[in-house]
């Protein structure tokens, strides 16, 4: 995520961008967790104590909305992924953990041609094996 870059398409859209909405960006920068919307609020709050868990989930909607996350759904809850350039996932089905997969490591064939997508692979992590 280049955070410059975000917030220029948060100015463009007619955002302000406030102590908290910056927190939610400075959090989500280089995190390669897929972290949750609580996750993002409890590590958030402990910069700004004031934010709300509606302040967060409107920004993570906003920051989807300029194409700046992916929101994925993970095990009956939503991820957040600041990594929104072409790539796959591999989850763990016994404890969640979603790890990034370059794109280039995979290679789809539909109809006899490569397609561009996201697919996700299912298998235990090294904590859960």
């Amino acid at each position: 995520m280049n955070v410059a870059l975000v917030e220029e398409k948060l100015r463009t859209a007619g955002c302000t961008l406030t102590p908290q909405r910056r927190a939610v960006l400075r959090f989500l920068d280089g995190n390669l967790d897929h972290p949750t919307a609580g996750e993002i609020f409890e590590a958030v709050t402990k910069d700004f104590p004031i934010t709300s868990r509606a302040t967060v989930y409107n920004t993570l909607a906003l920051l989807e909305e300029v194409g700046a996350v992916k929101a994925l759904p993970v095990q009956g809850e939503t991820r957040y992924d600041p990594n929104v350039d072409a790539h796959h996932h591999l989850s763990c089905p016994s404890c969640g953990r979603l790890d990034d997969v370059p794109a280039e490591a995979v290679t789809v064939l539909l109809h006899g041609s490569p397609t561009v997508g996201e697919v996700r692979f299912t298998a235990r992590c090294p904590a859960c094996s």
